[in-house]
């Protein structure tokens, strides 16, 4: 069953009648009347370069304010919570894997992954819950995405470009948040790193019931989703 089709699924992200506008620009960058994610649920993002994807993206893990509207993620509203409260709803509640991938050059690719366990104690609960240990769920997911032993200990700075974004992948699973936000995930991966990628990322989401919010320009990953949507759409005939 589509978790969209469920009227008794939990809400994962709600937004109503948001709209963010950079200082000095004309119009507002993003303008999102309705947009809701179930739990579960797996949304393809999609949009031309420009129309506010990755801005969008920012506003829903809270790095970015917007200047008007409710956005909730897991119940409980944004809007209503300080900086740091966001922060800490962020390390909570949101996996994200940024298109410039965040890792700490100097850290090891395992230390990397353990980050969102030590920023959360609520996700490193969750990751030993199924695991055993923080470490036990970080070697998982790595081990899925193809990153060898050789590689834990090397820092972040010396590894390939794919290698990177798959060891950002792995710190946004690691926990199993209830939401999952992905901006172009697959850019760097070729063909078969991406299937490998693809096929752990949605397999991570179903088993723990996260919502997927994936932004990409590879329309041919369509069909792996619940459904498809244009940002410039939301909340009108691409609303849900």
């Amino acid at each position: 069953m589509n978790p969209a089709s469920s009227p008794a699924a939990a809400t994962a992200l709600e937004i109503q009648a948001l709209r963010f506008t950079w200082p000095g620009a004309a119009a507002a960058t993003l303008d999102i009347p309705e947009f809701r994610l179930t739990a579960g649920e797996r949304v393809f993002l999609a949009g031309p370069s420009g129309s506010g994807k990755s801005t969008l993206l920012g506003v829903i893990a809270g790095t970015l304010r917007p200047q008007a509207g409710r956005l909730a993620v897991a119940g409980c509203d944004s809007g209503a919570l300080s900086q740091r409260r966001r922060d800490r709803l962020r390390a909570d509640h949101i996996g994200v894997i940024f298109q410039q991938f965040n890792l700490l050059p100097f850290l090891s690719t395992l230390d990397n992954v353990l980050l969102a366990a030590r920023f959360s104690k609520r996700r490193a609960a969750r990751a030993a819950s199924r695991d055993g240990s923080p470490r036990a769920s970080a070697l998982r997911l790595l081990g899925g995405l193809g990153i060898g032993a050789d590689l834990l200990g090397r820092a972040a700075a010396q590894l390939s470009v794919g290698q990177q974004q798959r060891v950002a992948a792995a710190r946004a699973l690691l926990g199993a948040p209830e939401l999952i936000l992905a901006d172009e995930p697959t850019s760097a991966l070729d063909a078969d790193r991406r299937d490998e990628f693809i096929n752990l990322l949605l397999g991570e989401c179903a088993d723990a019931g996260t919502a997927l919010l994936f932004v990409s320009h590879d329309r041919g990953l369509v069909p792996r989703f619940d459904r498809a949507v244009e940002l410039l759409g939301l909340g009108r005939e691409g609303s849900p």
